[in-house]
Formats: structure tokens, sequence, C-alpha cells
């Protein structure tokens, strides 16, 4: 009766007379797609790969008259039936003349438009406008020049104003601040395109101001190399079970679209994170129907290693070289890694395999009994095979992957879209317990972790009316082997609703519920008050509502509250919180734009911590676990002086009630205030 129904409205929908769209009015004020995709990421890094491939797409928007179908699988909440329905509609009608015109192609809804339009463009159109986020106006016909070649310097200095013990106790070794400068240019004005980067940071307490030195060349579309890089580059290929260097979106309030990997393959790396890319050559050649990639890599890990054996003992992903074991265990390990990838495309289909092979200069050695799966030795290779196939609206795809240790990991879904009324996907994955990948991120539970699970995904994405979307899944999942933290199998669920609404003009209701049910290892005391670990069933409720009021063009209004239950069945340690903010954001002048948020929060402890993602200076991410009792506030300002120079600044100060200190270690502050100031600054050429 639902299939009936969908097939019902698509046919309602297809009728649709979008013959006379207008030009369209692109504005940055008010987009919201990097708090969407990575508002349920738990990771707090101020630099991610993931973010700044966000941030990327929205700089450099994709020309809709000459993008390829595999640049636009790259947009997030675009899925690969819609983009192949992009690419026919241009074929038939030669042309894009406006961005509005993606209207036209079947699928496509006032949502989805409005979400992707921020990566897109038509260089030709001399009636689309851009406003950016502190109010500039500019048609894309002037962006277009100014993208045709340009040079862009990024700037940013970040200092916690508190100093942690780090400091007080002379551990750390450099100064509080952490400075980044980065030089990227581009040039496409030919038929191939050209671009070079350099970056250059240090963390905060690192002694070198060139503690991080990263750059890479590329050249893109020159005959028949589609793309190559000398340096440092990222490989993301099919769905992460073969070969993916980056993070990845995963679960979220988007229930279908980031489900599906979307890799860039080849790609320049021009982020900060010390260890998701590789560094050397690779390149894509194309061939009629069949791409060729090879690749190479010579790079160093942070890593300690056990003297006595002269083994890699384990691996740091932090970046971090502050203190002096920090700085001993900098580049101690080496990995040479060489491989290609081949793919086969017809019309609809589009079949891969990639193989790679690598050496370390150390073995690698593990914990016998916690990882005892765990990639171990000197020599890694991986063999993937991977398909996409579209009919219609359905798309079928999937990847398989042996590694060194002969097991073979499985992953395969089916998505069907309903069109303007439905998405629906169904996912599979086995990753075995013997499964030892060491450059895999596979969709999981425990994202990116590509072992050890198997799990049964269903996601659907509803719009039944114009305004309304209803994103819902539920994921049941296993460990079939013991795990680094749980001494034995264990099992879960998690289950998610959300619904937006725009109720009116400028008006976006928001309502998220979502129940985590699993299994995890917890310290009690036994009857002796000896302290043992038991299994214990942990449920996690979060209910969430918010509103977005775009007031007037120049004037924002939003809040939230959000409430947090963790229930134990069979030890207690139940505990309970809340979160509530409410912000504005206000455009006094054009050129200028001031946000500013007021947060108050209230948990019983860490365990039921509530993230919260921030407005912050340009390529930083900020996503803030906030527990314990206490409020937080933080204001950002950006100011353009002249079209081509933008300054942002940030000051973010939390509070805590009722402590002594806050944080653990070296990074402790021994007050109850964390507070930070930022500036950035950009300059283009």
């Amino acid at each position: 009766m639902l299939l009936l129904l969908m097939v019902q409205r698509t046919e309602l929908f297809s009728q649709t007379d979008t013959s006379k769209l207008s030009a369209d009015t692109t504005d940055l004020r008010n987009v919201f797609q990097e708090e969407i995709l990575m508002e349920d990421s738990k990771d707090e890094s101020e630099d991610s790969k993931l973010f700044d491939l966000l941030d990327n797409l929205k700089r450099n928007p994709y020309d809709i008259n000459k993008v390829t179908q595999d640049e636009l699988n790259n947009i997030p909440f675009l899925n690969s039936i819609i983009a192949k329905k992009i690419i026919d509609y241009r074929k038939q009608n030669k042309v894009f003349k406006s961005k509005r015109a993606l209207l036209n192609v079947e699928g496509m809804t006032e949502d989805l438009y409005e979400k992707i339009k921020i990566y897109l463009i038509v260089r030709q159109s001399s009636k689309d406008i851009i406003i950016d986020e502190t109010g500039n106006k500019f048609s894309v016909s002037d962006a277009s020049r100014f993208l045709s070649f340009r040079t862009r310097l990024r700037s940013r200095f970040i200092q916690d104003l508190q100093p942690k013990a780090g400091y007080l106790d002379g551990k750390y070794e450099g100064s509080r601040s952490k400075i980044y400068n980065q030089i990227n240019s581009k040039f496409l004005k030919l038929n191939y395109k050209l671009e070079a980067n350099l970056t250059i940071e240090k963390d905060a307490g690192e002694k070198n101001l060139t503690d991080f030195v990263s750059g890479f060349l590329e050249i893109k579309d020159y005959s028949f190399i589609k793309e190559a890089v000398a340096g440092d580059y990222t490989l993301n290929f099919a769905q992460g079970l073969s070969l993916w260097s980056s993070l990845s979106f995963s679960k979220g309030i988007d229930a279908v679209s980031p489900v599906k990997k979307k890799g860039k393959g080849v790609d320049g790396y021009s982020s900060v994170n010390e260890v998701q890319f590789f560094r050397g050559g690779a390149a894509k050649f194309a061939f009629s129907d069949f791409n060729l990639n090879l690749f190479y890599s010579d790079n160093y890990y942070d890593a300690t290693i056990d003297t006595t054996q002269d083994e890699v003992s384990s691996f740091y992903y932090d970046g971090y070289h502050r203190t002096s074991s920090e700085i001993n265990r900098k580049n101690s390990a080496k990995e040479k890694l060489f491989g290609g990838r081949v793919t086969y495309e017809k019309g609809s289909l589009k079949l891969g395999s990639t193989y790679w092979t690598s050496t370390f200069s150390k073995p690698i050695t593990n914990d016998s009994v916690k990882i005892l799966y765990n990639f171990s030795g000197t020599k890694a290779n991986m063999l993937g095979f991977d398909y996409d196939f579209i009919f219609k609206n359905m798309n079928l795809y999937g990847e398989i992957a042996r590694s060194q240790s002969n097991s073979v990991a499985g992953i395969g879904s089916l998505q069907m879209t309903f069109f303007r009324f439905a998405d629906i996907l169904l996912l599979y994955r086995n990753y075995p317990k013997d499964f030892a990948p060491v450059h895999s991120f596979g969709f999981g539970e425990r994202n990116g972790e590509t072992n050890n699970e198997r799990g049964f995904y269903a996601g659907i994405s509803l719009k039944p009316f114009k305004g309304l979307n209803i994103n819902s899944y539920f994921d049941q999942y296993e460990f079939p082997y013991r795990t680094y933290y749980n001494p034995v199998p264990t099992s879960g669920n998690d289950f998610l609703t959300n619904i937006e609404w725009k109720a009116a003009k400028g008006l976006v209701l928001n309502l998220k519920y979502k129940n985590e049910n699993k299994e995890d290892t917890r310290t009690v005391q036994d009857e002796y008050g000896r302290e043992v670990k038991r299994i214990d069933n942990r449920n996690q409720l979060n209910v969430r509502a918010g509103l977005i009021y775009q007031v007037t063009d120049r004037f924002r209004v939003r809040s939230r509250f959000e409430y947090v239950n963790v229930d134990y069945k069979n030890f207690g340690g139940d505990n309970k919180g809340m979160l509530f903010f409410s912000d504005i954001r206000i455009i006094p002048v054009t050129g200028l734009s001031f946000d500013i948020r007021y947060i108050i929060f209230d948990t019983d402890d860490y365990d039921s911590r509530i993230y919260e993602f921030e407005n912050d200076i340009k390529g930083v991410m900020s996503n803030v676990a906030l527990y314990g009792k206490g409020r937080r506030v933080y204001a950002v300002l950006k100011y353009k002086p002249f079209p081509y120079t933008e300054l942002s600044a940030k000051y973010a100060e939390t509070f805590t009630d009722g402590v002594k200190s806050t944080g653990s270690g070296n990074d402790e502050i021994r007050n109850d205030i964390n507070n930070k100031l930022s500036i950035g600054l950009e300059l283009f050429f």
C-alpha cells in the first residue's frame, strides 16, 4: 500500500510545470549544510578533513554545464540517481541557462534544491546572484571571472586564554598559540585546471612554527590525464573497504544520502590532520570507458617504539608534538605504499577493482588479548571489488575486500527514490573479526573501524508535502568478537527520527528523537568492594526541539532545547542532562556580520554530555561537548573591508559551576573558566 502511494505521488509531482523558472539568488547568510552533516559527529577536533571538504565545495562550486556525474556525487544530500538525472537532462537540453533550471530535473524538489545550490553555479549566467555571509551581493558572471584564476592566503591564530597544566608545569615546550598559514592558487581558465597548495601549522604547545608542513601540485583534465598530484594527497574509493584515507559522513539526521560514501578518488590534501593523507604521487588516466589510477606513497607516522624488540607498539594520530615524549615519537615509523585502481563505466553501470601493498619500516605488534586480529607485521595489502548500478529509480551499490589476513569483508546497499516524495535505503555490512585493514573506513556503528562488526541499516527520507521533511533510520548491529573495551561479544541498535518543517516564510521548526540501546562494559564494585568489569545494557535517549527564524535579510534568531537521559539496566548509575541555547545573527551594514550565542547546560556527568555545533572563523570546525553545570557564550565577527579581504574573530567562554578545575592531565585548567580567542584573515588575489 505504501509503495502504491509513493508511485501515485511520483506521477502527481511529475506533472509540475517548471518551464518558466527564473534566475536564482544564492544567499549564504542562512545555510546550515555543515551543521546538518557534522552535528552527529563526535569528533571534537578543530581540524577536520570532512569539514574542509564542505568548505572547499562551497568556495569552489561546480559549473552545472561542465560538472561530471562523479563530481555531482561529491555533493552532500544529492544521491546518485538524481545526479544521473541532471546529466541526462543536460544532454537533452544542451545547457543550463540558470541554476534554478535544475528544478526541471525529474526528482528535484525545492527542499533538495535549496540544500545543494550553494555547491553549484552556471558560470555564463548573467541573472543568477550570490549574497555572501556579510551581505555583499554580486553576479555569478562576475564571480566566475574571479574564480578562473585566484590565489587565497588564509591565516589564523587561536589561543586558550587560561594556561593549562602542561605550560604551568613546564611539560609543554612551546607557546600557547596555535598558528596556521595556507596559500592556495588555482588556474581554471584553460581546458585544464591547475592547483598548488602549501599549508604550515603549529599546534598549541609546540615549539616549531613549521611543525607540520604539507603541500601539493595538481593538474586536472589535461588530455587523457584526468588528474595528477605530486606531494600530499588523499585516496578515497568505493565504499571505503579497500582504501579510504579521510573521514566520512555516517548516521545522522539525513537518514539516506550521507550513508553512501562519495569518494573523490585522488585529491590534493590541504587539511592539517597530520595522518589522514599519503605523500608521494598519484594519477588518474582516462581511456574510453576505462579509468586507471596509479599511486605511490612514502610517509612517516608518529609511533611508540619498543626498543627491546625494535617494534611499533602503538601509533598516535593526534599530531601533537608538545612534550618530550610526543616529540620523541614523531616520524618514528614509515610506510611505503603503492597500488592502483581500474574502473569500467558504461551508462548506468560502474565496476571497480582496487589493489595496494605496503611495507612498514618496523614490525607492528599488537595486544594479543584485546585486539588479537588487528594488523601486525611489516607487510599489508588489500584487494577490493566494487559495483554501482543505477536502474530507473534504484541504485544498487557495494564493495567486497580481502585483507592480507585472507579474510573477506563486504557491504551492500539498495537505494530507491520515489521522486519528490521519498528515498529509502537498505544496507547490510559484514566485517569479520579477522579482517585486518590498514587504510579502510567503512560505514558502521564505530564509524571507520572496519572489522568485527555485522549490521543492518534501514533509512527513509519522506517529503509528504512541500516544506516538510521527515528522516528516520533504524540500525541493528553486533560485534561478534571482543572489542578493545568489551571483553565479550556485544550488540546494540539505535533509532532516529528528525522532523523539519518550514512553517512560514523564514521560519523553520525542528524536532529530533534518538534512542540508542547497546551493551557496554562498566567498572563496578563486587560484594567484596573490588573493582570489576561487567557488561551492562546502556540506553540513551536524546530529544531536541529548535527553531530558526529569519526575521529580515539582516536579522536571524535561533533557539534549541535538548534533553538526554542515560539509563543502565543492572548496576545503576543513571544520569541525565539538558542544554538550551539561543543565538542571533545581525548584519548591521553590508560587509559586516555578527553572531552571538548563549548556552545553558546541566548534565549529571560526562556520560550525559551534549554536543553543540557552533559557528566559527573560516576553516575551523567547532563541535563542543558540554557536561557538568554551567554556561557558555561565544561571539563571532566577520568583516569584509574590501571585496577580496575578510577578517574574522571569535571569542568563546565556558564557565562550569562548582569545580576547581576542568580537563585532565597536561590539559587541566586549574579554575572554572575555559575561554579562547580565535582570529582569522583571508586575502584573495
